[in-house]
C-alpha cells in the first residue's frame, strides 16, 4: 500500500523499512505531506517512525538519550532516531540507593525541576564521584525537564506519526541546500530548481544494515544538510 506522511509534526524521522518494498532508508528525514513508500502494516511503521522521531525532537534539544523500551524493532527505530544508547547496554540503575554501587547511571522519574534537582544532588550525597542521573519519562515531560539532568530515558512512546493511503508514489528528490523535497509526478529533474545542486534521492529499494553504528550514522549523514521544510510538484 502506498502511503503518505499525514499528521504529526512537519518533520518526522522515518523507520521501518523492512516493512516496505520501497521507501525512504530508515533515520531519513521525511516532511509532513509527502508520500513515503510502498508499504504493509502501517500501524508498525507509525509506531516504529513515531519512535524515531520522538528521539530525533529530544536529540534536536541537545539532549542525551537512551531508549528504555522493549523490542528489537523498537530499539532500531531508536537508533534510527539518533538514540545514544539503549538502556539495557548501559550499566545503570532504577533509583539513589543507600549506599554507592559501580552503577554508571540512576535512573530516576520526577515531576517537576526541584524534586528533579533534589535526587541530582541525593546521588552526589550517595556516589561522591562523577554519576550521571538520568530522568525517565514520555516525551512531553522531558522536553520539560530532560534539560535538567545528564540524559532522558524514552519509555513510552505515544503515536506522533500517522500515515495515510495515497494514490501514487512518485520519484522524490531533495535539495540539501535550500530544504525543498521535489515530489515528481510529472517530469524528472536531477538538480534543484532553485539553486541548480545535485539532488539527492528520497526513496530506495536498499537497506542500510540494521546495527547501531549503521543507524546511528546514516541518520548523522541525512540530517547534516537544510532539512525538507518545502514540498514543491514538479
Amino acid at each position: 500500500m502506498i502511503v503518505a506522511y499525514a499528521k504529526g509534526p512537519p518533520l518526522a524521522v522515518f523507520a521501518g523499512s523492512w516493512l516496505c518494498s520501497r521507501s525512504p532508508v530508515d533515520g531519513s528525514p521525511i516532511a509532513l505531506g509527502e508520500p513515503v513508500g510502498d508499504c504493509e502494516d502501517v500501524g508498525r511503521l507509525e509506531r516504529l517512525s513515531s519512535i524515531a522521531t520522538s528521539v530525533y525532537i529530544l536529540k534536536s534539544r541537545g539532549l542525551k538519550v537512551f531508549y528504555g523500551g522493549t523490542g528489537d524493532e523498537e530499539r532500531l527505530a531508536a537508533y534510527a532516531g539518533g538514540a545514544d544508547a539503549a538502556l539495557d547496554e548501559v550499566k545503570h540503575r532504577f533509583g539513589i540507593p543507600e549506599a554507592p554501587d559501580d552503577s554508571a547511571f540512576v535512573v530516576v522519574e520526577a515531576d517537576d525541576a526541584g524534586s528533579l534537582r533534589r535526587a541530582l544532588r541525593l546521588a552526589g550525597e550517595v556516589y561522591r564521584r562523577r554519576i550521571d542521573v538520568l530522568l525517565a519519562a514520555d516525551l512531553e515531560k522531558a522536553l520539560e525537564l530532560g534539560r535538567y539532568a545528564s540524559g532522558v530515558v524514552l519509555k513510552d512512546v505515544a503515536k506522533v506519526v500517522s500515515f495515510e493511503r495515497a494514490s501514487a508514489l512518485p520519484e522524490i528528490g531533495r535539495c540539501t541546500h535550500c530544504g525543498i523535497d521535489f515530489l515528481m509526478y510529472g517530469s524528472r529533474i536531477a538538480r534543484c530548481i532553485y539553486c541548480g545542486r545535485a539532488l539527492r534521492g528520497v526513496l530506495t529499494q536498499r537497506k542500510p544494515a540494521l546495527r547501531p553504528e549503521i543507524l546511528r550514522a546514516v541518520h548523522r549523514r541525512l540530517t547534516s544538510g537544510a532539512l525538507p521544510e518545502r514540498l514543491v510538484v514538479v
